[in-house]
């Protein structure tokens, strides 16, 4: 993959403001942009454009404990003084198997980034991991005090991941990213090595040409006037526009060479997340104690995962509530009888257990697939069309299975239907479910 000579879009941007409000939980590295303008009146959030005559930027509030707020406004060249953009998150040396100081560690609340790419290749995982956790904690606020961070270890190279799944079991060398519950760690590889390089490479000359770019327009103010100032400003301007196209493009690369490495990551972290900050398991006395309600069914931890795996990121944000175009189309071919998966029927996915979801054979496969298929639709549904994912009445429903009570009659007073009503309303909605996660009339 070839990459331009320039580096990253704005995913983060530099320092913070002198006395910013408490970060949210997640956050507690992440940087945002900052816009100063002349009249000394500071701006923090998200930089979503920089042209030749100004800046597009998303203001972000996010006061504790209440929701966060965003304005998308524009403000000319003239009017700001100084923009900060990121150029590192907070990265520090750390040991790697067999390889004393080779990695590069960054540490959030949820979980501890340890990568053995490059400074660039490790910051742009550790902005994505940042953002599919944010879009965790949304969905699903944490509830377990003095978790433990779950350590994700990013090797570069297969060997050093075939080195990693020792202790695990080499037979899953076949998966980029594997979730050792038992250590609340996600072990992850890939063949990121050259394309870390290229991404670091890019990024110091990113630098350098904006630098020169400011140092020569600085000069030329000083030297001449308009109209022939102008003229020379003009220059800058396109060389910078240059700049931010080749942002764009190597931001695009990036997001394309890492795709498929990054949606089993996601589909990982999100089972390490539920299982260490939100659903722990518990035996069945101590959720009757009141210790709290379980941890989530097979099935909807299964569907939650396959929902964030699949999560894109628009003007600097995660979204998860797009659904994936290809699973979306094999359900309604199914629904519709032309030839897609047909899905499991309701009263039978609720009490699939962690054997419907493992192909030890080619006959396995099929059966596999369309519960992974039906979790996802179903977990989709409930947590978009309905809205009862994290709600009271979904923590009376854990309750209930994790102290042995009927899966389906809880699943009944969760959605205040019988299945058979529940089911057609379901099927129903995915039908008018279009790619963009709107509803079709």
């Amino acid at each position: 993959m070839r990459l331009v000579a320039l580096t990253c879009p704005v995913l983060l941007a530099g320092a913070a403001l002198a006395q910013p409000p408490a970060p949210p939980a997640g956050l507690a590295n992440w940087s945002f942009d900052e816009i100063t303008l002349q009249n000394g009146a500071k701006f923090q959030g998200l930089l979503l454009a920089e042209g030749p005559d100004g800046f597009r930027f998303r203001h972000v509030s996010r006061p504790p404990g209440r929701p966060t707020i965003t304005l998308t406004d524009n403000f000319t060249r003239a009017e700001v003084s100084e923009r900060k953009r990121m150029d590192s998150l907070e990265l520090v040396s750390k040991d790697w198997p067999g390889k004393p100081g080779a990695a590069r560690r960054y540490e959030s609340e949820y979980f501890f980034l340890e990568s053995t790419g490059s400074e660039e290749l490790t910051r742009r995982s550790a902005v994505r991991l940042e953002q599919v956790y944010t879009a965790f904690a949304r969905f699903l606020p944490p509830a377990v005090k003095d978790a433990r961070p779950t350590r994700i270890m990013l090797a570069t190279d297969r060997d050093e991941y075939k080195a990693l799944l020792g202790p695990v079991g080499e037979a899953l060398l076949l998966n980029p990213a594997v979730y050792d519950r038992a250590n609340n760690q996600v072990l992850c590889g890939h063949d990121l090595r050259e394309l870390g390089t290229r991404l670091q490479t890019a990024r110091i000359h990113h630098s350098q040409e904006l630098a020169r770019l400011d140092k020569y327009e600085g000069e030329v103010r000083k030297l001449y006037q308009p109209p022939e100032l102008n003229r020379y400003l003009g220059a800058v301007r396109a060389e910078r526009n240059r700049v931010f196209a080749g942002d764009r493009e190597n931001g695009a690369r990036f997001d394309r060479a890492t795709a498929a490495v990054f949606a089993v990551l996601y589909h990982e972290a999100f089972h390490a997340y539920a299982t260490t900050f939100v659903y722990p398991p518990l035996p069945p006395e101590a959720v009757k104690a009141g210790k709290g309600p379980g941890e989530l069914p097979r099935w909807l931890n299964e569907g939650l995962a396959q929902v964030f795996e699949t999560s894109v990121v628009e003007a600097g944000e995660l979204r998860a509530d797009t659904p994936d175009k290809e699973r979306l189309a094999r359900v309604k071919d199914g629904l519709k009888g032309k030839g897609g998966t047909a899905l499991v029927p309701l009263g039978d996915l609720l009490t699939t257990n962690r054997d419907a979801f493992l192909a030890s054979h080619a006959d396995q496969k099929a059966a596999a697939n369309r519960a992974y298929l039906s979790s996802w639709a179903l977990a989709y549904y409930l947590t978009f069309g309905k809205r009862v994912i994290g709600t009271e009445a979904f923590r009376k429903y854990l309750v209930a299975v994790n102290t042995g009570g009927d899966p389906r009659q809880a699943f009944t007073a969760l959605v205040g239907k019988d299945a058979a009503a529940f089911e057609k309303d379901w099927h129903a909605y995915l039908l008018k479910l279009n790619p963009d996660g709107t509803l079709a009339k």
